[in-house]
């Protein structure tokens, strides 16, 4: 793992969008305004921020650890790509924070003949360790595609034929009362706030999984496996 050290060094390694940033870590005694900078720019990236003790040997008192994780499909190539196929599944992940949901949502992926994972850029978890962990090789297999907006995305896969399912609890259809076409996209929200407003209103139906517990919710990964599961027997 690379490490960048140094105050305006991890600034502009974070306007950097292809740099994949596991942490950073920032001496807790440090008050200098750039710090708030860092903060900020790194919140808006879903980047984490540790607060350490002791300072690493002149690096100020901030250090960023890049991954060297690379498995990032570009979005034009993937459509290109999925263009050319007559029937397929594509996941839609509008913000999912946890890395061990985004492997097993890979795993799951894999399994079920997903051809590609799309995610945001943006308040979004990327690939790490843990991800790749996680994913217990199905990584090398699906496509993983971050883009600005997830809406225009959808927008562009409409185009192509694909209809848009997104998961909402209080989704319209019961999810294996549907039958799925053969171009499918599946759209999974964040664990805590579900999909948002300008992504669900881009669904062409909202589908549920019935619950009967004492519960309401379901983990993302766990929903996502079930309506894989569910969308490729109609599929393959």
């Amino acid at each position: 793992m690379e490490k960048i050290i140094g105050i305006n060094p991890v600034m502009e390694v974070l306007d950097k969008k292809d740099k994949n940033i596991e942490k950073i870590e920032i001496f807790q005694g440090l008050r200098e305004d750039k710090i708030n900078i860092i903060k900020r720019k790194a919140s808006e990236r879903n980047i984490k921020v540790q607060f350490i003790k002791k300072k690493v040997d002149n690096s100020q008192g901030v250090v960023a650890y890049i991954n060297s994780y690379d498995y990032y499909v570009e979005v034009g190539e993937f459509l290109e790509k999925v263009a050319l196929k007559d029937k397929g599944i594509i996941l839609v992940l509008d913000g999912v924070q946890d890395p061990r949901n985004f492997g097993a949502l890979i795993r799951s992926a894999e399994i079920f003949g997903v051809l590609g994972i799309i995610i945001p850029e943006r308040n979004s978890v990327h690939i790490n360790e843990t991800v790749v962990k996680t994913s217990t090789g199905a990584i090398e297999y699906v496509d993983i595609v971050k883009v600005v907006n997830i809406s225009d995305t959808l927008n562009s896969l409409k185009k192509l034929g694909y209809w848009i399912y997104g998961a909402e609890g209080d989704g319209a259809k019961v999810y294996y009362e549907e039958k799925y076409p053969e171009k499918t996209v599946i759209v999974l929200g964040s664990e805590g706030f579900g999909i948002r407003k300008k992504v669900k209103d881009n669904c062409d139906i909202l589908i549920k999984i019935p619950m009967h517990g004492k519960i309401n919710s379901l983990n993302v990964s766990v929903a996502g496996g079930i309506l894989l599961s569910e969308a490729a027997k109609s599929i393959y």
